[in-house]
């Protein structure tokens, strides 16, 4: 019987657009059935472990609730890591268990067991996108994640537990080290009147960024908002994560702005960059780091 819970819950997840942390599993799984078993049985109903449409609407309704109980604006705020509760001192979050988040699927990462997975990197990319929702829309079509994205107005959305390896490094040895933290920006100034005319403002425009030895184009920077997001939400993980508050550096004193070879071999402990991993990559220059990592010190 357990095979065929589990293929009628995959298509009922597809179906209806439920996941089986919302019962408190780690997949398509005996566990899960067991758990929707308990779920029923607590509301009533035939205990038979798959979640039709009278148990969907139990559960959404249930999580409906929690979410109306979950804490207002300026009261504590939650990230998800290893399916635990951990509080961020910021007033925008949208993490994995709230009803409308930004939770990708699991064919877009690789699960771990709790404890099992050895994290000593925080990896910073941009989007290249115009907003989260966007973000979220292009990994899941490709296949990939980051486990977090932080939106236009500074909104840190969460997309996969930290606990799980996702895939947005493109090497192996960094991806099972490290988190992946988003921050949306589309980069080209000809996005510029996009972001006007949808009331963000105008992003700052950069004329002299420079990374692997090279001059880049006039580019977009990142909304002061968006960058004390990111702080937040990097000292709350490095907490968590015992990650130290460092960075590859040059031989001058200041953030590296070229590969780092223990970056890419998935040895450095501390916060990195997409340009620490290959000369393929830019993203994330167009922030002043030495600023970045002087503040999160602070």
């Amino acid at each position: 019987m357990g095979w065929r819970q589990n293929l009628y819950n995959k298509r009922s997840a597809k179906k209806y657009g439920w996941f089986p942390h919302w019962f408190e599993a780690d997949g398509f799984n005996d566990e899960l059935a067991e758990n929707i078993k308990n779920f029923q049985l607590n509301h009533s109903q035939t205990q038979d472990g798959l979640c039709g449409p009278i148990t969907y609407r139990l559960i959404l309704a249930t999580r409906e609730a929690a979410q109306d109980n979950m804490p207002s604006e300026g009261e504590c705020k939650y990230i998800i890591c290893g399916g635990r509760k951990v509080p961020i001192q910021w007033d925008k979050v949208n993490n994995i268990y709230e009803v409308d988040n930004y939770a990708l699927p699991s064919n877009c990462y690789r699960k771990y067991k709790p404890k099992k997975r050895d994290i000593k990197m925080i990896i910073t990319h941009f989007d290249v996108c115009l907003s989260a929702a966007s973000c979220k829309r292009v990994l899941e079509k490709k296949g990939i994640s980051s486990h977090f994205v932080i939106d236009n107005d500074g909104t840190i959305c969460q997309m996969v537990d930290p606990q799980n390896s996702a895939w947005h490094a493109g090497k192996r040895a960094v991806n099972r080290a490290s988190i992946g933290v988003d921050i949306s920006n589309a980069y080209y100034t000809k996005y510029q009147s996009w972001y006007r005319r949808k009331g963000f403002g105008s992003r700052p425009i950069l004329e002299d960024v420079k990374v692997h030895g090279v001059q880049l184009k006039d580019c977009l920077g990142f909304y002061p908002v968006q960058i004390e997001a990111y702080k937040t939400l990097v000292k709350t993980l490095c907490d968590f994560y015992d990650i130290p508050l460092e960075m590859p550096m040059a031989k001058d004193g200041t953030v590296l702005r070229a590969v780092s070879k223990n970056v890419r071999r998935g040895k450095f402990c501390g916060i990195a960059n997409h340009f620490h991993v290959t000369r393929g990559k830019i993203d994330t220059a167009n922030l002043d780091w030495d600023r970045v990592l002087k503040e999160l010190g602070d």
